[in-house]
């Protein structure tokens, strides 16, 4: 018996003794679509996917809630809490509002693989790790489950130039981007024995591991210096000339503009501590993606989560970001205020805030994170957010004593390093992974028995 009919046994096996779907319109891959295919390493096979696993094409659609009005804790799942390298919040995740019979079954499980098909995240993939019963799926996601064949190694080969070509040429032409289910499940897939997938899955799985030991780290920094500048800023219990905290051992307070300060602190604006810089966008022709002068950031979109990654250069920057600026969006998706570790060119979409001394750098983060909420706030109901430099200027912020705010500086500096170092070193391992990927379905190099990332 060869490998390829060994194994399409044990999956029909499966699916007869749990009565599992199959759809028997999807034809398997004839042997001229598989001679245009790349060649396969020695003992590997192209499978389509329906021939390998089960999928529910239609997730939960239901209106949601940040209160759970019917009762039933039930959440759902969205493309927009997927960030790339990071396990979604699920205690942040909304209810449904609307729940049907058929949507108990639409709850995640542990394998389960999550593709968007439509709309601009088009492709945007996720692997379940457990199973959560109170977790169901939207209705813009494919679940796809694996039989027999390692999810994990199925999940990295969608995270392949493979995959990205497969859907590229099933939606050219597309105005609206729309991968058809039925072209999904005949999507090829290299498949080598089962003992060679586990040791693909167990190398590429360490990348991500540690991306994901680093993505705890920075949370428990951020959490850390948020917690310190609500005590400091907010609280105003920072520590007086005894150590002992402000405000709670009768620090002196002054009335102003923005409440209750303390004496010797000031109200004043953005332009007081930092210098605001609008994008400006370059001409078109002189865009580029082969990597020729500057990556241009558009607006929020090229930058979230510490990760800023634009997909254009250009050859004539208008606007330039230096080394620890922050940039943020300022049209439609406001704020997501991201420190840069080079240099970028920036389009109208996006500005730069620069502190006017080191000692405001970390004070000014916040500022502007507290701005863009108060923004968003405002603005509430408004069909486009548009914010110009003006509104980032003349922002009201508290200006602290300078012994204050020095001593901020000195004690969050390191952290909000280490912080971006470990960005970078995730940003490293992440493409470090992709060149992985693309050699190892390509041939280009064998997995040894015991893998190890050092």
């Amino acid at each position: 018996m060869t490998f390829s009919t060994d194994i399409l046994t044990q999956i029909q096996n499966i699916r007869t003794k749990f009565n599992l779907p199959n759809d028997p319109k999807i034809k398997p891959l004839s042997d001229l679509e598989k001679s245009k295919l790349p060649k396969l390493p020695n003992g590997w096979i192209w499978l389509t996917s329906n021939e390998i696993s089960t999928f529910i094409t239609n997730g939960v659609h239901a209106p949601t809630s940040l209160n759970d009005e019917l009762g039933i804790n039930k959440k759902m799942l969205r493309i927009t809490d997927l960030q790339e390298g990071r396990e979604p919040n699920f205690n942040n995740l909304p209810y449904c509002k609307r729940f049907v019979k058929g949507d108990y079954e639409k709850t995640i499980k542990k394998n389960d693989i999550y593709i968007s098909f439509t709309g601009n995240n088009l492709g945007k993939r996720y692997l379940v790790k457990q199973d959560n019963d109170n977790v169901v799926f939207a209705h813009y996601f494919v679940r796809w489950h694996p039989l027999v064949v390692n999810p994990v190694y199925i999940y990295y080969v969608l995270l392949s130039p493979h995959f990205d070509r497969f859907m590229y040429e099933h939606t050219l032409g597309s105005t609206q981007p729309n991968l058809k289910v039925t072209d999904l499940k005949r999507m090829p897939l290299p498949i080598p024995p089962l003992e060679l997938q586990d040791r693909i899955a167990n190398l590429l799985s360490k990348f991500d591991e540690k991306i994901e030991i680093n993505n705890a780290i920075i949370i428990k920094i951020e959490e850390i210096v948020q917690t310190l500048f609500k005590r400091w800023f907010i609280d105003i219990e920072f520590p007086n000339e005894e150590g002992l905290p402000y405000k709670s051992s009768g620090g002196k307070m002054i009335d102003s503009e923005l409440g209750e300060i303390p004496d010797g602190w000031s109200v004043g604006a953005l332009h007081d501590i930092s210098t605001i810089i609008m994008g400006q966008s370059p001409k078109s022709d002189t865009y580029n993606s082969d990597g020729i002068g500057l990556p241009l950031i558009n607006g929020a979109s090229d930058f979230k989560g510490g990760d800023i990654n634009p997909n254009k250069y250009t050859t004539d920057p208008k606007k330039v970001t230096q080394v620890g600026d922050y940039i943020f969006g300022v049209r439609a998706t406001l704020g997501n205020v991201t420190e840069t570790n080079k240099e970028y060119a920036i389009g109208r979409g996006a500005g730069i805030a620069r502190a006017n001394e080191d000692k405001f750098k970390e004070y000014l983060y916040f500022q502007l994170i507290n701005a863009f909420n108060t923004f968003e706030q405002t603005a509430s109901g408004s069909v486009y957010l548009n914010i110009s430099k003006n509104d980032l200027n003349g922002f009201k912020v508290i200006v602290p004593s300078e012994n204050t705010v020095e001593t901020f500086h000195l004690l969050t500096e390191s952290m909000f390093r280490k912080k971006n170092l470990l960005f970078q070193e995730n940003k490293k391992l992440a493409m470090l992974k992709d060149t992985l990927i693309i050699k190892i379905f390509s041939g280009e190099i064998e997995i040894p028995d015991e893998s190890v990332v050092v």
